[in-house]
């Protein structure tokens, strides 16, 4: 009876691999979807060149759905969750996706369109073969590219990422996205600027810094207002200049992932190797492969208003910027 009491529990407490969750995890979605929904299975190419699996529910008569990326349940299950718990968060999510919009075909007119077209940063390299196929501007080792903002809710967001083919019909061109981007993305995703102290004082458990640093000593991060794509900031109109007014000194920008950046004070003393020994641990230890933006640092001369790269060791990539200067040109 032991014996038996504790072959079960391992049975219980073992997990299985990724093939067969995706396995289980359609099974039981099929005992709780309507007959009439459709169920696929697709890969998909997202940042950084990461394959992930993307679930769609389906009608044939609907406009649009919802992707479901299992790498990010399977997450979830090896963290504890049930897999009949997961199933119904998807059924679930779906439901309220369609209750919301889904039943309608969604508007791809560019005049109607033109309002929601943001900006995003991704890493250059990591993103070649992805950049080959959609408009792009080049900005030190990273690329600006570009979405349609379909939603933005407490639930996430809903994008499409515009490529060549889109562009062409709607008859517009690179710049142009640019410009209607740099007018939108911070309309819709404004900047928030604050320093570590204030988030320690908030989630005081969840940060490695102390709630009582002096705030002339704390880094600051910069994102947006949601904490989403925040990197994107950097290219908002007069936001260095603004960081610069803050802080009263030149700075560091040290790209923490594609949703933030750190903010860190020159006169804190940090070489630029150390810094670039930071920012390469953190990218291999706390930062998802989907959420890199670059192993390079970066800094911010307030009265020449000029950026300039500091590359990692081994990097050919050199770069200075004018802030007042157009990354088109």
């Amino acid at each position: 009876m032991g014996y038996r009491k504790v072959w079960l529990l391992s049975m219980k407490e073992s997990k299985i691999n990724y093939e067969e969750f995706v396995s289980r995890i359609r099974c039981q979605l099929y005992e709780i979807i309507p007959e009439d929904l459709n169920m696929e299975v697709n890969p998909v190419l997202k940042n950084n060149s990461v394959h992930l699996d993307s679930l769609v529910l389906f009608r044939d008569s609907c406009g649009c759905s919802p992707s479901f990326y299992l790498q990010d349940y399977y997450a979830q299950y090896l963290r504890g969750v049930e897999i009949d718990a997961l199933a119904e968060d998807i059924y679930e999510r779906w439901q309220s996706f369609m209750d919301n919009s889904g039943d309608v075909l969604p508007d791809l007119s560019f005049e109607h369109c033109r309002n929601f077209v943001v900006y995003r940063l991704v890493n250059a390299a990591k993103n070649k073969e992805i950049l080959k196929d959609i408009p792009h501007i080049p900005f030190f080792d990273l690329a600006i590219v570009f979405y349609y903002l379909i939603n933005s809710d407490i639930n996430g967001i809903q994008s499409l990422r515009i490529n060549n083919h889109i562009m062409k019909n709607w008859n517009t061109n690179t710049q142009e996205m640019f410009e209607l981007a740099q007018e939108n993305t911070p309309r819709l995703f404004p900047e928030n600027f604050r320093s570590m102290t204030d988030y320690a004082r908030q989630f005081a458990d969840s940060l490695c810094c102390s709630a009582d640093l002096p705030l002339e000593r704390s880094p600051y991060i910069l994102t947006n207002s949601n904490g989403i794509n925040g990197a994107s900031v950097w290219l908002y109109p007069g936001i260095l200049d603004r960081v610069g007014e803050e802080l009263g000194e030149n700075f560091y920008i040290l790209p923490s992932s594609t949703h933030e950046l750190l903010i860190l004070r020159e006169q804190l003393g940090f070489t630029s190797p150390e810094l670039l020994k930071m920012v390469f641990h953190v990218n291999r230890e706390c930062v998802d492969a989907e959420e890199f933006l670059s192993d390079n640092i970066y800094y911010y001369h307030i009265e020449k208003k000029a950026i300039k790269m500091i590359p990692a060791v081994g990097s050919t990539q050199k770069g200075t910027l004018q802030n007042d200067q157009n990354p088109l040109l």
